[in-house]
This record gives structure tokens, C-alpha cells and sequence, in this order.
């Protein structure tokens, strides 16, 4: 009796999971649906073309390439959907509304499709229906200093990747403020030369890497940019390489580092000593690369020292 009653309970929970959907066997029809309508815009790549069919053969899509699920749910958490359109295609604009339907997506590639933007009001603004999306990257495409406006109410990201875009000038990063989950935010090649930051600023709380490699972030004023990155309150990881930075670097604009693990400033030109005797107070400083930077100064000799190989300090 005691056998049975425990057999007709298991059979009961299962039914319940399949009910509720915390079971699956294969992905949603509604998802299935909304894969096939994404196929048509991005048409360049030939896995999609021929594994993203409808056909009862193939009717899992969480077996197609390019699409993650949940093992349990079956719901698509993942979708990579970088280099899927012709890059010598024209420029074109998408219409973000399409993932709307992944409730559930977590990660999502957009890397190498010569988007410039997205059709009017279905912009990535409407990407805040996915309460679960953590990581986005939109690198190289043509995205230019609009997309920020429409990046607000993506709270629930984590990773932000800008890299090769048309962002240009000073970028008031202000307008990503409620983004309170973002850890790490990357606009390396682009031609920013300017990071607005307010003195005392309380948002992106948990920002602790920026990768501002490749930029011109420091043409106009380094030491400014450097005092005005400083007041990003957890920052732990900072990438500079490749930004033209110049001139001398000083305490001043350094103190607020308080944070700082790792520095990146690789194919810069420095003074080295007033570098070094600034980066001597960072007391959480772990790890400095310098490679292939132009070096003046008094280090180890005299005028300037141009490094071929890789140069690194670590400090504990």
C-alpha cells in the first residue's frame, strides 16, 4: 500500500512539471516560430539556413547550432548570432522586437552584422521584456552614441561589449545609470576621446572592469579622464592600451583608485618615474602592464626607452 501511494505521488509531481513547463523534452513552438523569422535577417550563414528549417524532422531547435537551452525547460538562454550576415551586405536596421519571445534568454551575440541601429520603435529598449538577459554584445557593427538611450532598462545586465563601433567624442556615462547590475563594460575601438564622469558618482555600483583599449580617450586631457574614471566606485580592472595617452601621470589624478587591482596602459607614451611613484601608493594594486610603451624618465638610464617585449610589473 505504502509502495503504491509513493509511485502514484511521483506520477503526480511529473505531471505537474510538464504542466508547468519545468519539464521539456524539446524546445517551444513559439520559440521554433520566433528562430525562423530571425533566420531571414540574418541570411549569410549557411548553418542557419540549412538546420534552422521547419521541419517535423528538425523540430527541436534546441539542437540547431547557434542556439543554447535550458536542460531543464527547454527554453533558449543563448543565442550566437555573430558574423550570420554578408558584411559587404548594406547597413541595415533591426528590429530588436524579434527576441522578445526568448523570456528566458540569458546571452546574446549580435557580434559582425553591419547593423547601424535598429528600426524605429522597436529598439533594443524593448530587450527589457527579458528580465534575464546578462550578457550582450553588439561589437562591430555601426551602433553610434544614440544606442545608450536605449540601453536604460536593460537592469539585468551584466557584461556590455561596444567594441568597433561609431561611438565618437565624450560619452556621459550617466546615461547608463540604471544599469546597476553591469560588471563589465567594453568600448575599445572606438573613437571616444572623453568619459564624463561626475566627482562623487554613485551609479554603476558594481562596475568593477572598463576596457577603453584602442580609444582616444586620452588626446584631449589623460590626467582629466584618469581623475574623472577614478570616481567609478568599485572599479577593479582598467584597460588602456592603445589610447594615445601622453604626458605625465600624478597622484592627483590617481588617488581615487582605491579599488584598482589591475592596470592596463600598453602601447602608451609615459613618464616612467612620476608613473611609478604614484602607482607606489596604490595599496590594492596587483598587476601593471606597460608593454610596448615609449618610456621617458629617469629608469635605469637616460631619455627615452622604447620597450619591444612585453613589460610587466607585479606587485605582490
Amino acid at each position: 500500500m505504502c509502495g503504491s501511494k509513493r509511485v502514484w505521488v511521483s506520477e503526480l509531481i511529473f505531471i505537474l512539471l510538464v504542466v508547468k513547463g519545468w519539464w521539456s523534452e524539446g524546445c517551444l513552438e513559439q520559440e521554433r516560430y520566433a528562430l525562423l523569422q530571425l533566420r531571414h535577417f540574418f541570411n549569410d550563414d549557411q548553418c542557419l539556413q540549412n538546420c534552422w528549417v521547419d521541419d517535423e524532422n528538425y523540430s527541436d531547435c534546441c539542437q540547431w547550432e547557434r542556439v543554447e537551452c535550458n536542460d531543464t525547460t527547454g527554453r533558449v538562454i543563448k543565442l550566437d548570432l555573430r558574423d550570420t550576415r554578408n558584411w559587404e551586405s548594406a547597413e541595415w536596421y533591426m528590429n530588436a522586437s524579434l527576441f522578445t519571445p526568448f523570456q528566458q534568454l540569458e546571452s546574446l551575440y549580435l557580434i559582425g552584422n553591419n547593423i547601424a541601429g535598429c528600426v524605429e520603435n522597436e529598439g533594443l529598449d524593448t530587450l527589457s521584456r527579458l528580465n534575464n538577459l546578462k550578457f550582450l554584445y553588439l561589437d562591430y557593427n555601426h551602433f553610434n552614441n544614440s544606442i545608450f538611450s536605449s540601453l536604460g532598462g536593460l537592469s539585468s545586465l551584466r557584461n556590455l561589449s561596444l567594441i568597433g563601433n561609431r561611438l565618437i567624442g565624450s560619452i556621459d556615462i550617466k546615461g547608463l545609470d540604471s544599469l546597476g547590475n553591469l560588471e563589465e563594460l567594453d568600448m575599445s575601438d572606438n573613437a571616444i576621446n572623453n568619459l564624463v564622469i561626475p566627482k562623487d558618482y554613485r551609479g554603476l555600483r558594481k562596475l568593477n572592469t572598463l576596457y577603453l583599449g584602442g580609444t582616444e580617450i586620452a588626446m584631449i586631457d589623460g590626467s582629466k579622464v584618469l581623475q574623472s574614471i577614478g570616481s567609478l566606485p568599485s572599479l577593479k580592472t582598467l584597460y588602456l592600451s592603445s589610447t594615445n595617452f601622453k604626458g605625465t601621470v600624478v597622484n592627483q589624478e590617481l588617488h581615487n583608485f582605491t579599488n584598482l587591482e589591475e592596470l592596463i596602459l600598453d602601447d602608451s607614451d609615459l613618464h616612467i618615474s612620476q608613473l611609478l611613484q604614484s602607482i607606489a601608493s596604490f595599496t590594492s594594486l596587483k598587476y601593471l602592464s606597460m608593454g610596448f610603451c615609449t618610456l621617458t624618465g629617469a629608469l635605469h638610464g637616460q631619455g627615452k626607452l622604447r620597450v619591444s617585449e612585453a613589460f610587466m610589473i607585479l606587485i605582490r
